[in-house]
């Protein structure tokens, strides 16, 4: 009997290399479920293709010069500078698809940020949006879409102390077609079924 268990007992060796693959075997393991677990946060981290929900503060239409140019200011909560202009983005083009204009142009703020016209520039300003379907007829409009974001995060008072970032005309349309949503903001004043989003007449510079 002793002479069997010593021919079954294993070399010294053979037991350094059964115990290196299993350790091999044990840490690859480990490394995917950890792989795995980075991917599913990533997933639910990643930016939204179409922004955020936003809340409508207010639309503008104006005659400029004899053109039609329509002003939106939105504000979101606690966004990032990139989900900020997605929003900006998608509200500009279903801004687009309701009302015929040549020029329109989404301002996002923060939640806390200014509600009277006059503080809506500088520093209020977390992303902005202009889109001109015939550029040309637009003073200062090369191209049909300008859009741009603040890198900061806004401050107590809803301001945004940081690098103003602008988008080429290749990102912008890289963003709106991976976009799957194409909803306008939450607008408070209006009543619940009704569709639309009020809005003030006036001249430019008003």
């Amino acid at each position: 009997m002793k002479a069997i268990f010593s021919k079954l007992r294993p070399s010294k060796r053979l037991v350094i290399l059964l115990s290196a693959a299993l350790g091999v075997s044990a840490a690859s393991g480990g490394a995917a479920v950890y792989v795995g677990r980075d991917k599913l946060l990533n997933r639910f981290t990643a930016p939204a293709a179409s922004g955020l929900e936003c809340t409508t503060l207010r639309m503008l239409k104006l005659d400029h010069k004899g053109q039609r140019w329509i002003r939106m200011h939105v504000k979101t909560d606690r966004a990032g500078g990139p989900d900020r202009v997605r929003t900006a983005l998608r509200v500009a083009g279903a801004l687009a698809g309701r009302e015929k204009a040549d020029l329109y142009q989404v301002v996002v703020l923060d939640a806390a940020g200014p509600e009277d016209r006059a503080g809506v520039r500088g520093a209020a300003i977390g992303a902005e949006v202009l889109f001109a379907p015939g550029p040309r007829s637009v003073p200062g409009m090369d191209e049909p879409f300008r859009a741009s974001y603040n890198e900061a995060t806004a401050n107590a008072a809803g301001m945004f102390h940081g690098k103003v970032v602008r988008l080429g005309l290749g990102e912008v349309r890289a963003i709106m077609a991976k976009m799957d949503d194409h909803s306008m903001c939450i607008d408070p004043t209006m009543a619940a079924g009704e569709e639309g989003v009020p809005a003030a007449e006036g001249h430019e510079g008003q």
